[in-house]
């Protein structure tokens, strides 16, 4: 049975690929919102997707896996949000653990920096 989570983010990739989208950075805005829920980014990039008449937001992180804050518990994290272009609020979210294979978010970012340069 195919993931359809896998389905979108592969089709992001393509997307970025064909250069039917343009990431950003973002603005300082949109970055403070998104930092405010996640800490520190450690990546962030941003399309506006006027279909859904939102930002579709990249964002990597670190977080503490488990109850323990403790170093040797922080894991690496990725998530690709849907967050309303007016109040920044999070209208969905898609992790890492939500595709069978975590690495498609490595290739979406690959893409991403391939069609920067």
């Amino acid at each position: 049975m195919t993931n359809t989570v896998d389905d979108f983010v592969e089709s992001l990739v393509a997307a970025t690929l064909n250069n039917e989208v343009k990431w950003s950075a973002g603005t300082e805005a949109l970055t403070a919102a998104i930092e405010e829920v996640y800490g520190d980014a450690d990546a962030l990039y941003t399309f506006f997707d006027e279909e859904a008449g939102a930002n579709v937001v990249l964002v990597t992180y670190q977080y503490y896996e488990g109850e323990v804050e403790a170093d040797e518990f922080i894991t690496d994290g990725a998530s690709i949000l849907l967050v309303d272009a007016d109040d920044f609020e999070i209208l969905n979210e898609v992790t890492d653990e939500d595709v069978e294979e975590a690495i498609i978010f490595t290739t979406l970012i690959q893409a991403i920096e391939e069609a920067k340069e």
